[in-house]
């Protein structure tokens, strides 16, 4: 059975939806994508075409973002917290994790760990920064 591939210019605006609700900015969703801001606002409108890295690491932040929102149960607010504080499990916070090169995948697996934790009434976004509130962590400040 064949995929069927986004088309680009949907998966870059779910991209831009995804990282403006998270607070980001666009100097920052570029260093997630690894291209300089420049490029990235170039591509806006058009996208990235299918197959290529900037597409793929879309495609895994869309998807990291909706185990967000599910675990958050929509809440911007917690979203945004979590995404920019420290982690405990992470050990960082998960938007510096995200630009690196497997970070998404680990924010993706430790979303998943918690949901599951979540559906066994294990828990719930509040206790998502149970570490960072252990370690007295503050805010990471904007990636430069």
């Amino acid at each position: 059975m064949n995929r069927t591939l986004f088309p680009t210019s949907v998966v870059t605006k779910a991209f831009t939806w995804a990282y403006q609700e998270l607070g980001l900015n666009i100097k920052q969703a570029s260093d997630i994508l690894g291209i300089s801001p420049s490029s990235l606002a170039q591509t806006t409108l058009l996208g990235f075409e299918s197959g290529t890295q900037e597409y793929r690491i879309q495609l895994a932040f869309i998807r990291m973002y909706h185990l967000l929102i599910t675990v958050s149960e929509g809440d911007s607010d917690q979203m945004q917290v979590w995404f920019n504080k420290y982690n405990g499990d992470l050990e960082t916070s998960p938007l510096l994790l995200c630009t690196r090169r497997s970070g998404i995948e680990q924010v993706t697996d430790q979303l998943r760990l918690m949901k599951q934790n979540k559906a066994g009434g294990m828990g719930s976004i509040e206790n998502l920064g149970q570490n960072m509130a252990a370690s007295d962590a503050t805010p990471c400040v904007a990636i430069h």
